[in-house]
């Protein structure tokens, strides 16, 4: 697999647009407020922006075969689930300051994201020269 830091910044820019408009999006059904919107959606994808970038430099160094088998699974339940739940819970939380809202807007975006990475991180194995 050619995989660079270059290939890791461009994947990771690429991401976050996707990202940005779907979390607007769900953010917005749940809220109902541009303001709390763009507060979520501004602070959780700059702090994903870095956290995506090292997340692929990790896996980019892992070399165990046994852990490469599942790595199309692991990948994304690490980023998605794991830190996807927690960064985002986190921020909305603070923004919204109400349980219901950070659990709708958390766990809609985060389940849609999981299979949305599957298919994102497929592509760029395939497509990238």
């Amino acid at each position: 697999m050619n995989d660079t830091r270059t290939k890791s910044m461009v994947k990771s820019i690429v991401w976050r647009f996707l990202g940005i408009g779907i979390l607007a999006l769900i953010t917005y059904i749940f809220t109902k407020s541009w303001i709390t919107t763009g507060l979520i959606t501004f602070f959780h994808h700059l702090v994903f922006l870095f956290i995506y970038y090292f997340h692929e430099r990790m896996w980019f160094r892992i070399r165990n075969v046994k852990i490469l088998e599942w790595r199309r699974w692991i990948k994304p339940i690490t980023y998605e689930l794991v830190l996807g739940h927690l960064v985002l819970g986190i921020i909305s939380l603070i923004f919204t300051g109400s349980w219901l809202q950070t659990s709708l807007i958390t766990i809609v975006y985060i389940e849609n994201k999981l299979w949305i990475y599957i298919v994102y991180d497929w592509l760029w194995e395939k497509f990238w020269l």
